[in-house]
């Protein structure tokens, strides 16, 4: 007597555990794909934004309400933005901050500005510049 294993009629246990199989590395491959495209549009997206580069040179404090910031920013020819500076108190809380506009021209943009504060600040800083 041979045994031979008898077909099953088609959808009446569930689905094939190969069909399973496929259909779950499908939807793990697509995942992959769409993270990927996110991480590369992310990267795309800093590494080719446009650079400004800023610092703070000197900062005076002229009186209890004022501090006066001397401001360098490098940026790309043709790019307007703008930077953020601010001044602290002695217990590092701020007490001024002001965002300078940054012309179109030249690349190179030195300036000095004159930040009004609501107490004796102590620094001046660059927070940030876009």
């Amino acid at each position: 007597m041979s045994a031979t294993r008898a077909a099953v009629p088609a959808g009446r246990y569930g689905t094939d555990p190969a069909e399973t199989e496929r259909r779950v590395r499908r939807v793990y491959l697509a995942a992959i794909a769409v993270v990927l495209v996110i991480v590369a549009a992310v990267g795309a997206h800093y590494l080719l934004k446009p650079s400004f580069n800023g610092e703070v040179v000197s900062f005076k404090v002229l009186s209890a309400a004022q501090v006066q910031i001397r401001l360098q920013v490098d940026k790309p020819g043709g790019k307007a933005g703008s930077c953020t500076v601010r001044s602290r108190d002695v217990n590092g809380n701020e007490v001024g901050r002001l965002t300078v506009p940054l012309p179109k021209q030249p690349s190179s943009y030195d300036t000095v500005v004159t930040l009004r504060t609501s107490g004796l600040g102590t620094t001046g800083e660059l927070v940030s510049c876009g």
